[in-house]
């Protein structure tokens, strides 16, 4: 790819393992994380180490960000705490993509101030297995944006995923993920609650997964993945609590789109209600029967 290089932003869960892709296919990303220890390890396998956002504007013409929410993706954007953010650093022909579950309203945002500099924008957010994809370069992203800047982009994505959908136009990503985040979330909760009632009627967290999964009728890719959902929320980057807070803000943004598009959701309204304060007590995995 010609121009000054591809960027990363924001090496957390995923993030780190994406960036770790474009190192090992090529790329040598220019990183950077609030986090030494991510920084070091992927400097380890050919990535350069930025100090600032801004300092990734002005030597990347293509910058990832794969930060938490829609608050940080306006802070590494526009700016905060003496950094002045991408934009202020990157020219025309630039471009940011965002990799975040964050509402269109934010993508959109950041396209109309990129537009302003003669920066591209696209919201590619992923899926396909959390860290353990991330790190294996088999997620897949849900873009949207216009044709030609997903063309120059998709080199980038395709060294992180096996699969790469152009959803439509921006915003449409994002959308898309929320709803398959939404989804995701739910047969959770769904499954926690299936293992309390196993556990109060006497039958093993193993055997009840082994009867649905091989029954198939009351299967569901949380219950073939359970132990892996399980390693995930005690290794996360971030602890039970950030894995608790990123399946919340999941739900919450699928209310809000909800809400905003005038969709009747009355289970996950319910959910909203009852289910998200059980899990903040107890987290995605536990099924609060000890």
């Amino acid at each position: 790819m010609d121009g000054k290089g591809v960027g990363f932003i924001g090496l957390g869960n995923m993030g780190e393992g994406m960036a770790y892709n474009l190192a090992a296919k090529g790329f040598a990303p220019l990183v950077f994380d609030t986090r030494r220890e991510p920084l070091e390890r992927l400097k380890a396998e050919g990535a350069t180490i930025a100090t600032t956002c801004a300092e990734i504007g002005e030597r990347c013409d293509i910058v990832c960000v794969a930060v938490f929410d829609d608050s940080q993706i306006e802070q590494v954007v526009f700016g905060r705490d003496g950094d002045a953010g991408i934009l202020a650093g990157m020219g025309a022909g630039g471009m940011i993509v965002l990799h975040p579950t964050a509402p269109p309203a934010t993508v959109r945002k950041v396209a109309e101030a990129g537009a302003a500099k003669g920066v591209d924008v696209l919201d590619a957010p992923m899926t396909g297995g959390a860290n353990v994809a991330a790190r294996g370069g088999t997620l897949t992203f849900m873009v949207g944006g216009d044709d030609a800047v997903v063309a120059r982009a998709r080199p980038v994505l395709e060294a992180m995923a096996t699969s790469v959908f152009h959803v439509g136009p921006l915003g449409s990503g994002a959308a898309a993920k929320i709803i398959n985040n939404y989804l995701g979330v739910s047969q959770t909760i769904l499954m926690r609650e299936a293992l309390r009632l196993a556990d109060n009627a006497g039958i093993g967290e193993e055997r009840i997964l082994e009867i649905l999964n091989t029954g198939g009728v009351g299967s569901s890719w949380q219950s073939i993945n359970w132990g892996r959902i399980k390693t995930q929320e005690a290794t996360y980057t971030t602890g039970r609590a950030g894995m608790v807070a990123m399946a919340s803000k999941d739900m919450k943004l699928a209310h809000r789109m909800a809400r905003e598009g005038g969709v009747p959701t009355p289970t996950l309204d319910a959910m909203i209600a009852a289910s998200l304060p059980d899990l903040d007590r107890s987290g995605l995995t536990d099924n609060g029967m000890d």
